[in-house]
């Protein structure tokens, strides 16, 4: 089935020696560049493949990303990403993403991107035919069950509570 009428895009993700510890646990960094891969996936998905990015000269670029680590991931193992597309307008593309090990989540990341011209060195509106591309995808994605993280606030050190010592 199209990743258009399901909605999902899943990536694999193959935990490779050089982004683990000693100890054989995924560095803090390389949970990035696995969501970075799978965002490339995403952008596949909607139009905004390497071909089309080289020929128009624009692209996405990230303005926040937002990582919760829940687990750990280890060398060698195969893990998916999920890519969901959380929120767009006309130049902004909000995106949730989900690495796991069957259903057991290792890591979340909200990201939030801007059309760019490379030229201009500039944001600028999604092309028209991408727009609708990714209207089709979000919409398809509405229908998958929902993920409770998805906007949720971060903790920061003030909302932490003061320890107590008897």
């Amino acid at each position: 089935m199209p990743i258009a009428t399901v909605g999902q895009v899943l990536t694999s993700v193959r935990i490779l020696p050089e982004w683990t510890s000693a100890a054989g646990q995924l560095l803090p960094a390389f949970y990035t560049a696995a969501f970075d891969g799978a965002i490339d996936d995403l952008k596949d998905a909607v139009g905004l493949t390497a071909a089309w990015r080289a020929q128009q000269r624009r692209s996405t670029v990230a303005l926040e990303a937002r990582l919760r680590f829940w687990g750990l991931a280890w060398r060698a193992e195969h893990l998916v990403v999920e890519s969901r597309i959380v929120d767009f307008d006309l130049k902004r593309l909000r995106v949730g993403q989900i690495l796991q090990r069957g259903a057991e989540v290792l890591a979340t990341r909200e990201s939030l991107a801007i059309s760019f011209d490379l030229e201009a060195r500039r944001a600028c509106v999604f092309d028209e035919t991408v727009t609708r591309q990714i209207a089709v995808l979000h919409a398809a994605q509405q229908r998958l069950p929902p993920w409770p993280w998805v906007g949720q606030p971060y903790l920061t050190v003030a909302d932490a509570a003061t320890p107590t010592h008897a």
